[in-house]
């Protein structure tokens, strides 16, 4: 008898370490915003967003809020954007989901990233 994986949301990528990553906000509602970086720490991941922690408090609630991530996860850079889907507070930090938007062959450039973490032993997959 085969089983049918039923999973209907992607792997998520929990990280051992957080990953430590620069954050900006490119636009609330539609406007752009000139923002300085933020340091974030990136918790986990999955091919359809993230999850990460700021030191300051954004509501994401009730507004619309674009934002681009700067973060090196072990050999390419990557370069991300997408938009503050939820916020909560968690042990002093705020914590943010993200759904990220990807760019042509970003999720490929994601995925194997996250291949070279997990055969180091760096993350969990849940």
């Amino acid at each position: 008898m085969m089983t049918h994986n039923r999973r209907k949301t992607p792997f998520r990528y929990v990280l051992k370490e957080p990953v430590p990553f620069s954050l900006h906000i490119l636009q609330i509602n539609g406007k752009a915003v000139h923002s300085k970086p933020m340091q974030a720490l990136l918790l986990d991941l999955s091919s359809a967003g993230c999850r990460l922690s700021l030191p300051v408090e954004i509501q994401a609630d009730h507004q619309e809020i674009r934002v681009s991530i700067h973060m090196l996860l072990h050999e390419e850079p990557l370069y991300l954007e997408g938009r503050l889907k939820w916020n909560r507070t968690e042990s002093g930090r705020y914590h943010y989901g993200v759904e990220i938007e990807f760019p042509p062959n970003g999720r490929d450039q994601l995925l194997r990233e996250l291949r070279i973490l997990a055969s180091k032993n760096k993350i969990i997959i849940t």
